[in-house]
């Protein structure tokens, strides 16, 4: 049998062991949004403007025993994105499930430790992951120890899939706070993939700037080369009204975009902006409402 089946089995069973034995419905706390916004695309590829709030609806179930996390979501599919969708359509998922024992915890997680190291803004790139074909990578499946605040490693494991077998590989992140500024590295290896991530923020007043860059390997056979910077520039222009500009740029490809949002925030409700240009997105303006709970 496979590690990573082996791997699975232990993971799914103890899970479903904490989870009889504990207590599910403690401290279970209910969060979401809703909304409506009108989405204007800025190219001509089928694309025809939309108003439509059903996209902004979600809702996510966390749950916290103490032994066992879990984030469960219930979202509308319709996405401004492709532009299309059901408006009735709902996608349910869990987020993560995973069992905590002091500084180790396994299962489910939403997202490799090899990109620990991104900070700040993420709409467009979030780090180089670990891939190891178009759709397989290490976020679902691992385990985690915290050795210090600041260094978490990892054992993180890909899916099977018709073209290739899992894997099981290592990542570790170290972030610290240096007061002036914080910084971080991270990075990871599995089968062939690997990649590298290193971040840094700093504030100055109402400004909050941040750099990244990753580089690094992902297919099956590690024979496709990643290489990405994003940085991004936050102004919290008053307490309730800020904007946030994301540069990425694929090295590797030559291309570039960004991502710009302006908020302001009126009693329970925000107001904001969006707009996506360059290579990297499907270009468009958004302008909405929405609330949280």
């Amino acid at each position: 049998m496979k590690a990573i089946k082996l791997a699975s089995v232990f993971a799914v069973s103890a899970v479903a062991a904490a989870v009889s034995t504990a207590t599910f419905a403690a401290d279970a706390i209910i969060t979401g949004e809703a909304g409506v916004e009108y989405v204007s695309y800025n190219s001509s590829a089928n694309m025809n403007d939309a108003a439509d709030g059903t996209g902004l609806g979600e809702l996510e179930l966390h749950v916290d025993t103490g032994l066992v996390y879990a984030e469960l979501e219930f979202k509308t599919t319709d996405d401004s994105e492709t532009g299309y969708g059901n408006d009735e359509a709902v996608k349910i998922g869990i987020e993560k499930l995973y069992v905590k024992q002091g500084a180790v915890s396994f299962g489910r997680f939403d997202g490799s430790v090899a990109t620990g190291s991104f900070y700040g803004m993420d709409e467009i790139f979030d780090g180089v992951d670990l891939v190891t074909s178009a759709k397989n990578d290490t976020d679902n499946t691992g385990v985690r120890y915290k050795v210090t605040p600041e260094l978490t490693i990892a054992l993180e494991a890909t899916s099977p899939t018709a073209a290739e077998d899992s894997e099981v590989g290592v990542a570790a992140s170290y972030k610290k706070d240096f007061g002036f500024i914080k910084a971080g590295i991270s990075g990871g290896a599995v089968g062939d993939a690997n990649a590298a991530n290193v971040g840094i923020q700093t504030v100055s007043g109402p400004f909050t700037v941040s750099l990244n860059y990753g580089v690094g390997e992902k297919g099956a056979t590690g024979q496709t080369d990643v290489e990405q910077m994003t940085s991004s520039i936050a102004l919290a222009a008053t307490d309730a009204l800020t904007f946030t500009l994301e540069y990425s740029n694929d090295l590797e490809a030559e291309q570039d975009g960004t991502y710009f949002i302006g908020e302001l925030a009126s009693g329970d409700l925000t107001y904001y902006v969006k707009n996506y240009n360059g290579d990297l997105t499907v270009e468009r303006t958004i302008v909405g409402v929405k609330t949280f709970f």
